[in-house]
């Protein structure tokens, strides 16, 4: 009788069991596109039933609640579902962080990750989370080991900086070279829809990029943008609308009305002068005009981008259109693009391949000057800030008044009004297409015949009307006005054959071929003043107009050559070479020549490799020469302009000299030798990559100073040589993997360094940057780092009668003012001699960190990057901290020098009248501040909408976003990322010659945008 029970009762649990297998059905798509994924395995986790996905990605599989279905595929990180109560289970599979068979754009050609023997980075758009950004810079700022992006200003559209291990030159330009689609283009990145971008892959070494030759020393960005793929057709749309607006803790803190009036008092009675009643009681006033607060204000950032795929076998046509619209954060600035590119391959027979792309960009901005020192343009920031706040930007009776000032500042203009009126209307438009045709002639030899095109036609338009002004002249002002119009076309053809054969053990790819570019670059520039009103603001209503023009050129002639050698599939060689010839440089130097070999090893292919953990290993090393034609135009020719000479009592116009050309003028070359390391972790869960780089720049190009008795100042030469070494560290992998929770991420750091090696100047010195009193603020000598800050030491202030008496001093110097070190022990202090080398510009080292979660439906990300141990000169304290009274200053100027019994915190010295010069107008460490910061870039949180048997959608994610959301820093400025300067000089200080890194004259601020946005694909 029990047995009779307990088989029953056996019999009720296999039947209960039987009962609850039920049908599974569902389909699996790529979540970095939408598209169907046939092929995909199936299984049941612990057992041996399966199932694979038909064409369509659909399945059909029977399993139980408690079952859990384990989904894996090629290419795609495997993922596991419990059925539970579910019936329908939809997949959406993302693409694996590390695939050995991945396919990568080298330049020329593409390369299997694991073949790959140089050093390059690389960054896929499908597997970034969506980021509401404007520039493709902002999508990589700390995504790349030994590539650093930094957001000097955040002025709406601007481009972004790339630094690619830590190049510099001292004129030749540090920005590497851009390939758009094969494209080397001219100009930066921001035209770009970030949208249209597939993936970047950036060549930090000459074994990729010594194939760009002459333009590759500063490292090469190759851009691929978006292509049709077969299958049916993939509509997807995207938007975002956003507020931006600037943090207070990113903004300078001024004096208010009553500080600032207490200020003046104060200089009044310091220097034995009656106090103007305006400053008599300080406590009358409150906080006043906080200038800045006027003139930004929250921006609006908007979005729309439509694109759309399909293909066959025979045609694959791709189209993306944009629309993007920003208002700055600054009133009367804007930035506004429309993009379009459709790109279209055809392939009429297995062996002909025809493709076509064209994508017409225009752009508009309002962005008027607003960077850099007061003194020259309405540079908006820098001239608001230290204007008088007890000035008002309002009448009244509401209306915006004409000036701003007070019985101690200069006549200044309303700088609300000048936001608001002055005009200024930048018209940009690029027009870039790519042409192509290949043909295979045999088995594994092909032809290719390339032709692009990039055309650009940009218009400025400004009118000063005269009710804006600048510092020292107050409106009203006679109006003027200048329409600038620059024009250039830029065409690359290039022919290549390549070679592919594998025979047993053997495999090898050869290139051979020739290119050819021309630029041509044609501007009118006309200048206009004596308007008789506001009204009429064209050019030819002005009483006076002024044209000139200009015309740029450089052609470029290449031949280059390329073999990629593997035996076993484990040893790896590659040899290269190009050959350039360039109309920049002189006769007798023209060509240069620039070759690269490296070598890779797969250790982990030997049959003596037995650690499991360890699934991959590959040593390499690669060694070539790179070269730098970045130096303008007809600087090896001696050229005329115009000149005046004396003749009795009058002066006629003529010619003379205005350059000392040099037919020997060649190449800026680069020797570089790496030495790299890649290994994947338990089964390609975890990647680990390291680089060292020792690279030797020859043949420096710089306007070197020659004798005045020649007639001129200086001359373009070859002068000197650097040396840069480093090591990039870089981390990526799945740190945790559950049915319900996910965590990728990834961290990278950055150690550039770089010294001086030789200058053919006389003592091994050249000065360089901005200069202030005779002085120039930066100086590059031979054994120290490139452009290091020049000045004094300060050491604090004369406190009181027997500090002054016992210290080294100016001759102008007095109880209460700066207090310089004596560095050649004379007991004097004077210029140059007790000045030095008193900081660097550049980091320690460099890092980011991304990190991606998901959780159900719902995932988040966030990016990092920052920079330590480089100092920022901050010039804006010229200005900002002027001891004289004509200007509102920074509010920690109250803790100032006042009397021994009050010496304030040494920072700042005494306001007597004739001393204040010696601070302020000298390079000293008071303007070095710690530049190291550590930024949270972008914040993400999305959810991805449950569809089920959605018809319309195949894909719908919403999200916010916060860009630029945190700095954590000590540097005491707006933006611890901020060079208003480059190379040579800006609108904001002509007086700026050669290298100039890291320098800070106010720029325009960063903002912190707040924005929601949608992922839409059908």
């Amino acid at each position: 009788m029990l047995k009779n029970l307990l088989i029953l009762k056996l019999c009720l649990i296999m039947a209960s069991g039987f009962a609850q297998t039920r049908q599974i059905t569902g389909k699996v798509t790529s979540g970095s596109d939408g598209t169907d994924l046939p092929g995909v395995s199936i299984l049941i986790k612990g057992s041996t039933s399966g199932t694979i996905t038909d064409v369509s990605g659909n399945y059909s599989i029977s399993a139980s609640p408690e079952d859990i279905l384990l989904f894996s595929f090629i290419g795609f990180e495997s993922q596991e579902m419990r059925v539970g109560s579910q019936s329908v289970i939809n997949i959406s599979m993302k693409p694996s962080v590390a695939t050995l068979d991945e396919v990568i754009i080298t330049g020329y050609a593409a390369q299997r990750s694991q073949d790959i023997t140089g050093a390059i980075a690389t960054l896929s758009m499908k597997d970034e989370p969506p980021a509401p950004v404007a520039t493709i810079g902002q999508m990589l700022q700390g995504k790349l080991a030994g590539v650093r992006v930094t957001q000097t200003s955040g002025r709406p559209g601007e481009a972004m900086k790339f630094q690619i291990r830590g190049a510099v030159s001292l004129t030749a330009g540090s920005d590497p070279l851009y390939v758009v689609d094969g494209m080397p283009i001219t100009g930066d990145l921001s035209f770009l829809n970030p949208n249209e971008i597939e993936n970047i892959t950036v060549l930090k070494d000459p074994a990729s990029a010594s194939l760009y030759g002459s333009r590759s020393s500063n490292g090469v960005v190759l851009v691929t943008t978006k292509a049709g793929k077969a299958g049916r057709l993939q509509i997807d749309f995207n938007s975002y609308y956003g507020v931006e607006s600037v943090p207070k803790n990113r903004r300078l803190d001024m004096m208010n009305a009553r500080e600032y009036a207490q200020f003046q008092k104060e200089i009044a009675e310091t220097n034995g002068r009656p106090v103007n009643p305006a400053f008599q009681n300080p406590e009358q006033y409150g906080e006043g005009t906080d200038w800045f607060e006027e003139i930004t204000r929250r921006g609006a950032v908007q979005s729309y981008n439509l694109s759309l795929g399909t293909g066959t076998e025979k045609i694959k046509t791709s189209a993306n259109f944009g629309y993007f619209n920003q208002e700055g954060v600054i009133e009367g600035t804007e930035f506004e693009r429309f993009s379009l590119r459709i790109n279209t391959r055809f392939q009429p027979t297995e062996k002909l391949g025809i493709g076509f792309n064209i994508a017409p960009n225009f752009t508009f901005n309002t962005n008027f000057n607003t960077d850099g020192w007061p003194y020259v343009t309405e540079n908006l920031i820098s001239s608001a800030l230290i204007t008088t706040p007890l000035a008002s930007p309002f009448n009244s009776d509401g209306t915006l008044a004409l000036r701003a000032t007070d019985p101690a500042s200069f006549g200044n203009p309303n700088w609300l009004r000048v936001a608001r009126e002055k005009v200024y209307e930048d018209r940009d438009f690029r027009l870039l297409t790519n042409a192509f045709v290949e043909y295979e002639i045999l088995e594994g030899l092909t032809a290719k015949s390339t032709f692009n095109i990039q055309n650009g036609n940009r218009n400025i338009f400004q009118f000063n009307p005269s009710t804006i002004g600048v510092l020292f002249i107050p409106p009203p002002r006679i109006p003027f006005g200048s329409d600038n119009n620059r024009r250039f076309t830029n065409w690359v053809n290039e022919n290549t054959i390549t070679y592919q054969k594998k025979i047993e053990d053997h495999s090898f790819d050869a290139l051979v071929g020739f290119t050819s570019q021309r630029y041509r670059l044609d501007g009118t520039l006309v200048s206009a003043s004596n308007y008789p009103d506001d009204k009429i603001q064209t050019v030819n209503a002005a009483g006076i107009t002024l044209v000139t023009s200009d015309i740029q050129e450089w052609t470029l002639l290449s031949y280059l050559a390329r073999v990629n050698y593997t035996y076993k599939d484990k040893y790896l060689f590659t040899l290269s070479a190009r050959r350039d010839g360039s109309s920049r440089f002189g006769k007798n130097n023209r060509w240069g020549n620039f070759p690269a070999a490296s070598v890779g090893w797969i250790i982990s292919k030997e049959d003596f490799w037995n650690f499991e953990e360890v699934s991959f290993l590959k040593l390499r090393a690669s060694y070539g020469i790179t070269g730098n034609f970045e130096i303008g135009n007809y600087s090896h020719l001696t050229t005329v302009g115009n000149a005046f000479y004396p003749f009795g009592n009058t002066v006629s116009t003529g010619r003379a000299p205005n350059n000392l050309g040099d037919q020997s003028l060649g190449w800026e070359n680069n020797k570089q030798f790496n030495l790299g390391l890649d290994i994947n972790f338990l089964n390609d869960r975890f990647q680990f990559s390291y680089n060292y780089y020792i690279r030797n720049t020859t043949n420096l190009l710089f306007n070197a100073p020659v004798p005045l008795s020649s007639g001129f100042g200086n001359i373009q030469s070859n002068i000197g040589e650097l040396k840069f070494w480093g090591h990039e560290f870089n981390i990526s992998g799945t740190i945790l993997n559950t049915s319900k929770f996910k965590w990728n991420s990834n961290l990278n750091f950055s150690f550039d360094r770089n010294e001086t090696m030789s200058l053919a100047t006389a003592d091994g010195v050249l000065p360089s940057g901005l200069l202030l009193y005779q002085y120039r603020s930066h100086i590059t000598q031979v054994g120290q780092p490139v452009a290091m800050f020049y000045g004094a030491i300060h050491d604090g202030v004369y406190v009181n009668q027997a500090d002054f008496d016992n210290s080294p001093k100016h001759e102008s110097s007095q109880v209460g003012t700066v207090k310089f070190r004596d560095l050649n022990n004379d007991g004097i202090i004077s210029f140059p001699d007790d000045m030095t080398a008193i900081g660097s510009p550049w980091p320690k080292f460099t890092f980011g960190m991304t990190n991606n979660f998901s959780y159900g439906n719902f995932d988040l990300s966030f990016s990092i990057a920052g920079s330590y141990g480089n100092k920022i000169l901050a010039f804006h304290e010229n200005w900002t901290t002027n001891l004289d009274g004509v200007f509102n200053v920074l509010s920690e100027v109250k803790n100032r020098w006042k009397s021994p019994e009050d010496p304030g915190d040494g920072k700042y010295g005494s306001v007597q009248q004739g001393t204040t010069f010696l601070e302020r107008d000298r390079w000293n460490s008071r303007y070095l501040k710690d530049g190291s910061y550590l930024a949270f870039k972008n914040i993400t949180l999305g959810y991805n909408i449950p569809l089920n048997d959605n018809r319309v959608f195949k894909r719908a994610n919403v999200y916010i976003s916060s860009q630029n959301t945190f700095i954590f820093t000590r540097y005491p400025g707006p933006n611890p990322e901020v060079n208003t300067q480059t190379n040579g000089a800006t609108a904001a200080n002509q007086s700026s010659f050669g290298i100039t890194p890291g320098v800070d004259e106010n720029s325009y601020p960063v903002p912190r945008t707040i924005s929601v946005g949608v992922n839409l694909s059908f």
